[in-house]
């Protein structure tokens, strides 16, 4: 697969962890876009042209990532973008409404990826 036209907005407050995942993403081709919690990112979403795919963490300051995909499936510009969530949340925890996979933390890169490929094939 070819990224380079395909962006990503990836959502996670830890630092760290932003950019490891920028780096990866970046490293396959993609373009990154990142925001560190879900008010954030829903700007970004409503002023930017909108993403091939977001990652998505859940547990996050200010709007957790369940919060931001109430928005997200309640906006008909924003309600078909894939999500894919990568968070630490356990599998205990339900996924928000419309989620096209989901990623434990620490992130498997290869099921990352076979995710994110399944998105750009939609």
């Amino acid at each position: 697969m070819s990224a380079g036209h395909y962006r990503v907005l990836v959502v996670e407050d830890h630092a760290d962890s932003r950019e490891l995942l920028a780096e990866f993403l970046e490293a396959l081709g993609y373009e990154v876009d990142v925001a560190g919690n879900g008010l954030e990112a829903l700007e970004r979403l409503r002023c930017t042209p909108l993403p091939t795919a977001m990652l998505l963490d859940l547990m996050m300051p200010v709007m957790s990532g369940w919060e931001l995909m109430k928005h997200v499936r309640a906006d008909p510009a924003l309600r078909s973008l894939p999500v894919v969530v990568v968070s630490g949340a356990g599998p205990s925890q339900s996924l928000p409404e419309g989620i096209l996979g989901a990623v434990p933390k620490p992130v498997d890169l290869n099921v990352l990826r076979g995710l994110l490929d399944a998105a750009t094939r939609r």
